[in-house]
C-alpha cells in the first residue's frame, strides 16, 4: 500500500458498513446507559480504518451539554495512548445516543 492513499476517505459501501459496525461495537461496549438527558445526542465521529475514534464533534446542544455521559472522551483518550503513531482518520460517522439507551452509527 503506498503512502499517498492512506488518508483517502472510504466511500465503498460494504467497507463503510463494516467500519460502522466496528465503531458501533467499540462505543456500545463502553456506554453506560443511565442517561439523564432527554434528547438525542448527535456527534460527528472521525475514525481510522480499524474503527479507532480519532476525533468527535458534538452536532447539537444536548451533545455538547452531555458529552461526559457518552464514552467518546474516554475512547478518544484510549486511542491516543494505544496508538503513538496516530493513524489518519478515513471516515466520518454520525453517532446518535438516544435517552432510551439506543445507539446509532450512520455513515
Amino acid at each position: 500500500m503506498d503512502g499517498t492513499n492512506q488518508t483517502a476517505e472510504i466511500t465503498d459501501r460494504a467497507k463503510l458498513d463494516e467500519l460502522a459496525l466496528k465503531v458501533y461495537d467499540r462505543i456500545n461496549q463502553t456506554w453506560q446507559t443511565s442517561a439523564t438527558f432527554t434528547q438525542n445526542l448527535v456527534d460527528r465521529v472521525s475514525t481510522s480504518q480499524d474503527g479507532a475514534i480519532g476525533n468527535f464533534d458534538p452536532l447539537n446542544q444536548p451533545a455538547k451539554d452531555y458529552t461526559q455521559q457518552t464514552p467518546l472522551p474516554n475512547l478518544l483518550k484510549s486511542a491516543e495512548t494505544s496508538n503513538s503513531s496516530s493513524a489518519p482518520s478515513v471516515t466520518k460517522f454520525t453517532v446518535v445516543f438516544a435517552p432510551t439507551g439506543t445507539l446509532e452509527v450512520n455513515p
